[in-house]
């Protein structure tokens, strides 16, 4: 019998999740197009929510061996969507903290082909996942911009990070570490990882991302993701915005690619 392991494993998925606003908060900004890039001030009482939309699509084929001892032929094809929601504020002294509620749905749909006869199989599955995480911005005149954050979530995982960023206009320039844990094995992870964003003008940025997660507790594959994320701003203040991105996945033998549209919105 064969397991379909889950297009999105959790440490890698998860992991993400600061780097991915942080490039969000510095990248975006720029009032006019010959404006010189800077960071955001992030004063106490300003929020940004997100709404998602993701697809992920998978396959393989292959021969296995059923319950009762009899050799056939596979084809499968795994298809998830995800709405996911995301809620940010700033606090006084450089904190911030975030919500994220994840819902996704999973279809698996399998054709066995025996010497005499196919079989079609077909299955379902739906979960919600909710995460918090808290961040610390140390010392926005830093030229690196340091931050520390911690996350918790259900299903059970938690993590610790330190990211910086560097930046260099039209372009910014971060880096993350982080140590992942989750109930299953493996139960920790390390993980790196890199971005680099560009401001087109006052309404086009760019940024592309590549991470890496490393199983340090238990025995697991290591997972790397590289993705490129186009936004499209709604005003000249950055107050709204749309966004896509494409994801490739590499775990193993495997590699799948994922797709997200978002939109976004700050205040007050």
């Amino acid at each position: 019998m064969r397991a379909w392991p889950s297009p999105c494993p959790l440490p890698a998925a998860g992991g993400g999740i600061v780097a991915a606003l942080l490039l969000f908060s510095v990248v975006t900004w720029a009032q006019t197009p010959i404006d010189p890039l800077k960071r955001p001030d992030e004063a106490p009482g300003e929020y940004t929510w997100q709404v998602g939309l993701g697809y992920t699509p998978s396959g393989r084929e292959g021969f296995a061996v059923d319950a009762f001892g009899q050799p056939y032929a596979y084809t499968l094809l795994s298809q998830e969507w995800r709405l996911t929601l995301v809620g940010t504020i700033h606090f006084g002294g450089g904190w911030k903290t975030g919500i994220e509620i994840s819902q996704s749905t999973t279809t698996v749909d399998e054709l066995r082909r025996y010497p005499w006869d196919e079989e079609r199989l077909s299955t379902t599955h739906r979960s919600m996942a909710y995460s918090a995480f808290q961040e610390w911005r140390m010392d926005p005149k830093n030229r690196w911009d340091p931050r520390v954050s911690m996350s918790l979530g259900h299903p059970w995982k938690a993590g610790v990070a330190a990211a910086a960023s560097l930046l260099r206009d039209p372009m910014v320039l971060v880096g993350e570490i982080g140590l992942r844990s989750q109930q299953e094995e493996p139960q920790a992870w390390l993980t790196l990882a890199l971005g680099a964003g560009f401001v087109a003008n006052a309404w086009i940025s760019l940024t592309t991302s590549g991470s890496l997660a490393v199983p340090v507790l238990g025995v697991g594959v290591p997972m790397t993701l590289l993705g490129v994320r186009l936004r499209y701003s709604l005003d000249p203040k950055g107050k709204g915005e749309v966004g896509a991105r494409v994801m490739l996945s590499l775990r193993g033998d495997r590699a799948w690619v994922s797709l997200d549209v978002e939109w976004t919105g700050r205040g007050p």
